[in-house]
């Protein structure tokens, strides 16, 4: 059977519906398709050497660049989600893979990659995006209303109650010993009621927060928490008048929120540090140092020391939204919990 020619294999390459490329190993290309060339607009002598850069989107170009060039050099695979711009001048995502093949010597004799299409798939993501938000804000909304209805008229009611039984007892006769009980039973009972509503209250929205900001709000809700728990918690704020904006603020809030929990009911730490960071990005950490997995037992026998229950997942989606990333390091030692977000000057 006679070998393939090059003319061959170009025409089955420019054959497949897959955009294809290549190049020598200093990271430029020589090849592109006939489908990659189609969707450009562009001829093969348009790509060569560097001119397949013209068609990145702007604000992905920096990015892309810096990781091929990063690929090259160290003679990596590559790997990048980018925006390409087509004959008519539109944008579409592509999802962009590139692996060497190396000689006996394992030197790096060509770049072989692809470009497939991953339009479809963003805009399903963006969508998903939008709903999941839309989501959590009528959440916030429901939660700030329910707060703002038990502060304002429930926790006055119960106060009312036990003012009036107050009274009552008073207008009790002494000797009625049985009957002034069950009066100061039931006043025990409504300021308990108060104290309760007043921690669920503030569970659901700490009025500080929209009043005073995210730091105010954050040492507010420690000092509460410390108190239920017996937790000490080491804070290490920054001191700033500047507010950020509100969603970020509530997210960053339900991060702290969540991890305290998560202290509370798995870690079985009694300490805990909350640092939080302004300069080009935002970042917050909430370390501790509770138990974690002994190297004595089998992986396949440990238990997780810290649980990802539904709070995590939301978090995750909040930091999403707001264009930050969450990580959760969990050790031996301990865990932490960070979020990083970066500060555009709109947002300094």
């Amino acid at each position: 059977m006679a070998k393939p020619t090059r003319i061959t294999m170009r025409a089955l390459i420019d054959a497949i519906p897959q955009q294809i490329w290549s190049g020598p190993p200093d990271g430029t290309l020589d090849y592109c398709n006939d489908r990659w060339r189609s969707y450009m607009g562009l001829g093969l002598e348009d790509l060569r050497g560097d001119g397949w850069q013209t068609m990145l989107h702007p604000d992905d170009r920096d990015r892309v660049l810096k990781a091929w060039h990063e690929s090259v050099v160290n003679g990596t695979p590559y790997e990048q989600e980018e925006r390409h711009r087509g004959g008519d001048g539109t944008y579409r995502w592509f999802l962009a893979r590139g692996v060497p093949l190396r000689n006996a010597e394992g030197r790096i004799v060509r770049w072989y990659g692809t470009n497939t299409d991953i339009e479809d798939r963003k805009q399903a993501e963006e969508e998903l995006r939008r709903l999941s938000g839309q989501l959590l804000r009528s959440q916030d909304e429901e939660r700030r209303r329910i707060a703002r209805e038990l502060h304002d008229s429930t926790g006055p009611d119960l106060a009312a109650l036990a003012a009036m039984l107050v009274q009552l007892r008073a207008s009790v006769p002494s000797a009625a010993r049985k009957s002034r009980r069950l009066v100061s039973e039931c006043k025990a009972l409504a300021e308990q009621c108060i104290r309760r509503v007043r921690t669920l209250s503030f569970v659901l929205h700490p009025p500080v927060l929209d009043e005073a900001g995210l730091e105010d709000a954050i040492r507010d809700y420690v000092d509460g928490f410390t108190k239920r728990s017996g937790i000490e918690v080491e804070l290490a704020l920054p001191v700033s008048t500047r507010r950020l904006p509100r969603d970020v603020e509530l997210a960053l809030f339900r991060v702290v929120q969540e991890a305290l929990a998560n202290v509370h009911r798995h870690s079985g730490s009694q300490q805990v540090k909350i640092r939080m960071d302004r300069n080009a990005d935002l970042k917050l950490e909430i370390s501790d140092h509770g138990r974690g997995a002994s190297s004595k037992v089998p992986p396949a026998k440990r238990q997780p020391r810290f649980k990802v229950g539904v709070g995590i997942p939301s978090m995750q989606e909040r930091v999403k939204l707001i264009g930050g990333r969450l990580e959760i390091d969990s050790t031996s030692h301990g865990t932490t919990v960070r979020v990083t977000i970066p500060l555009g000057r709109e947002r300094m």
